[in-house]
């Protein structure tokens, strides 16, 4: 009698240590739609350990059509990573992916990515900080310990436990016509619709709240801005996965570094109406866009970079001024309205430090590592295009660091 009382307590207590175990992760990512996929798969892709919790029975997200973009992107990635681990001829690289089939498709994926854990028909009973990181008690009594919660819900859920202020983030969106103008879209890292359906670029901060620190959201709409959900959890999850390596507080985030993670993984940060993604400059274009040195054109809602385009002394100035002080003095002593590419040569020497052996250099660089189709000729008007190439390779703004509201840090 006694053993099988003891045998009983035995079985209960173990019964009770395994309800009330704890699971450690970096990055906690909750919710059951586009977004949610996107930023678990992010912040797993970026070398953090990962849970998904989708607080329900399976993984049933429903895409929409502007998510197809993101989606055939991851597709191709890990098709690609297939291909070559089996050298096998036959890909599913060249196929379209349809909504229908896209939760297969994120399924398959998602057994595939190494760092992430899939945690299914747990419901968040709590929700709190625990030192620097967060405790998250699920119903059946099992708790998550992470670093950073990113609240992917439909309604913010636990944004609402927590009692966030959701209007009070680090930045807002531009809601302006000319969004280049306010140089807080130099920390863009996801792209959203207005209402007239035009792209916007939404800046990092429009992510994080004021308070908590590493509690990251994804809103559905900021104003009137509809975000595009794949391109935001993509974002989020970088910016979790950024705090988790680095052991650091979104307070302290370094956009210049979310930003590369992102283009590294085919992020597109400027939704440029000429220029496509397989270009040869594209991330040179990115890069230089959000530095600020030359700001993309707007026409009709849409962005244009306007590669064939004349680069005057009246575009680039204030942005040199502001990236190399030493160059008003250059274009002091330089006062034509447009720019040679004998010009433009100069200015990089003059505040790169480089000597003439730099004229060899891009000569030769011209159609072989540029891939320009233009003549050197340096007597030439520059056009932005070869501007945009030779700013990002050898002046490299992009380089210089930035806080959430884009102003530059030295």
């Amino acid at each position: 009698m006694i053993r099988k009382i003891f045998s009983l307590l035995l079985i209960l207590s173990t019964s009770i240590n395994l309800s009330a175990q704890t699971t450690k992760t970096g990055v906690l990512v909750i919710g059951n739609n586009s977004a949610s996929v996107a930023a678990a798969i992010q912040s797993a892709r970026s070398g953090v350990k990962t849970i998904y919790l989708t607080q329900s029975q399976s993984l049933s997200t429903v895409f929409a059509e502007q998510d197809l973009d993101y989606l055939k992107r991851i597709k191709n990635y890990y098709s690609l990573k297939e291909r070559r681990r089996s050298k096998s001829a036959d890909s599913l690289l060249a196929l379209p992916v349809k909504l229908n089939e896209a939760t297969e498709l994120i399924k398959g994926i998602s057994d595939t990515v190494k760092n992430l854990t899939l945690n299914f028909n747990n419901v968040v009973d709590e929700i709190k900080k625990d030192g620097k990181d967060w405790e998250i008690r699920l119903k059946g009594g099992q708790k998550i310990k992470a670093q950073v919660v990113v609240d992917a819900t439909d309604n913010l859920a636990l944004a609402t436990m927590l009692k966030i202020n959701l209007t009070n983030t680090i930045s807002s969106p531009i809601n302006s016509p000319n969004i280049f103008e306010n140089k807080v879209y130099r920390s863009s890292v996801a792209l959203g619709n207005r209402s007239d359906g035009s792209l916007v670029t939404i800046p990092m901060g429009a992510l994080i709240p004021q308070e908590p620190e590493n509690f990251i959201i994804v809103p559905k709409q900021i104003e009137q801005i509809k975000l595009i959900n794949m391109s935001a959890g993509q974002a989020a999850g970088t910016i979790a996965a950024y705090c988790a390596f680095f052991k650091t507080t979104t307070k302290l985030i370094n956009p210049r570094v979310v930003q590369g993670e992102l283009l590294a993984f085919n992020g597109v940060l400027i939704p440029y109406t000429d220029i496509d993604q397989k270009d040869a400059s594209f991330l040179a274009f990115q890069r230089l866009a959000l530095s600020g040195m030359i700001k993309p054109k707007l026409n009709d809602g849409k962005i244009y970079f306007d590669t064939a385009g004349i680069v005057k002394s009246e575009d680039i100035k204030s942005p040199m001024r502001e990236f190399y002080t030493r160059s008003q003095l250059w274009f002091a002593d330089n006062k034509n309205d447009t720019l040679s590419i004998k010009d433009v040569i100069e200015l990089i020497k003059f505040n790169a430090n480089r000597g003439e052996e730099l004229n060899k250099e891009i000569e030769e660089s011209w159609k072989t590592s540029f891939k320009l189709n233009t003549s050197f000729d340096l007597q030439r008007n520059i056009n932005r295009q070869e501007f945009g190439i030779l700013a990002d390779k050898y002046l490299q703004p992009f380089n210089i660091r930035i806080d959430p509201l884009g102003n530059l840090l030295r």
